[in-house]
């Protein structure tokens, strides 16, 4: 193979590559995979503009697995907030094809894409639990919940409250999450069974009505994930603070419209949304204690299994967890175990 003139720009890197690949009878790409693998490209080197920026060439290995390990879902992937293994393998995959015709051209000193770059699924979920210590200050980082909320409070705050918490404590997935409506709410506050009607307010509440707890109906594609949950009490506060903010804004209030809607109160939050939130919230209670690349995936999922860990390490028997969590078999807990400390003086915490 002869070798090539440096590229111009990184374009021409893909261009020079699939080209190659076109060349050899068994190596031509399809359409819909060249396409898959120019936005994959694509998305490497406009990594690489926001770290440095570093140029294409001088991207070692470490950069690469920073890279694998900050992935999270594009479009609509339900119940999705990182990830999975089999994509981060393809991106290593086409990645260390293209570095690989990079060092044949002379382009490149080595290839990056090495052993030292490849993320393992077991390393992944390891990094997917908070200790205590962090899971208090993450906990502590949420306003207690008000309600009605103060008149200067941002709507987005009072909802952002309520979801984390629910991620926190209560432990929803983010198809959860997105999928709740208005109706899926239970309270003697809400006007109807079906969480149809006026909001009564919280300072003309019946005697006991306070202190009736909030539920939530779930449902999902399996038949543990059909289920209701009674909401730890702050929780319930911050949803019903929530429900009394939406209450004022200009959005149908009908049982079957979301719960949480987006921040231009077009429709409901998407994944990618709810894994922002998530993230940011961490980033910003603990980004002064990791480098940036630790807290990189960390999101919805991270808060729910760090959740489960904190009901393990409280004794909460196992049954009932697989019940609040929404999942069928005790295996499901194996991989959170090794996580549990028991005798931490914050177990319950959550």
């Amino acid at each position: 193979m002869s070798t090539l003139p440096f590229p111009s720009n990184t374009e021409a890197v893909f261009k020079a590559w699939a080209l190659e690949r076109a060349a050899h009878p068994k190596g031509a790409l399809s359409p819909r995979s060249l396409a898959s693998y120019h936005s994959l490209w694509a998305g490497w080197t406009e990594h690489l503009l926001g770290h440095g920026p570093l140029p294409w060439h001088e991207a070692r290995s470490a950069d690469v697995r920073a890279y694998l390990e900050a992935l999270s879902p594009r479009g609509q992937a339900r119940g999705m907030l990182h990830v999975s293994t089999v994509t981060q393998r393809r991106y290593y995959r086409v990645l260390k094809s293209i570095y690989a015709f990079a060092l044949a051209q002379g382009w490149v000193e080595a290839n990056p894409v090495d052993a030292s770059a490849s993320v393992s699924a077991s390393e992944q979920m390891d990094s997917l639990v908070f200790h205590a210590i962090d899971w208090d200050a993450l906990l502590d980082a949420v306003a207690p919940p008000i309600d009605p909320p103060p008149p200067d409070q941002p709507w987005l705050d009072v909802r952002d409250q309520a979801i984390l918490r629910l991620m926190m404590q209560s432990a929803l997935t983010v198809a959860e999450l997105a999928g709740l409506d208005i109706g899926d709410v239970r309270h003697p506050r809400l006007g109807s069974s079906q969480g149809v009607g006026e909001l009564f307010p919280a300072e003309a509440d019946a005697p006991g009505v306070a202190a009736a707890p909030v539920m939530l109906e779930l449902s999902g594609a399996r038949k543990a994930q059909e289920r209701r949950i009674t909401l730890p009490g702050d929780v319930g506060a911050a949803v019903l603070a929530w429900l009394t903010a939406r209450d004022t804004l200009a959005l149908p209030q009908d049982a079957a419209t979301p719960l949480f809607v987006s921040r231009k109160k077009a429709g409901r939050l998407t994944p990618r949304a709810l894994f922002h939130l998530a993230n940011r919230h961490v980033s910003t209670v603990l980004g002064p204690r990791y480098p940036d690349t630790v807290l990189a995936h960390a999101g919805p999922m991270t808060l729910r299994n760090s959740c489960i860990v904190r009901w393990l390490d409280a004794g909460v028997p196992e049954d009932e967890i697989l019940a609040r969590a929404g999942l069928r078999e005790p295996q499901a807990l194996l991989r959170l175990r090794k996580h549990v400390h028991a005798a931490d003086p914050a177990a319950g915490a959550a």
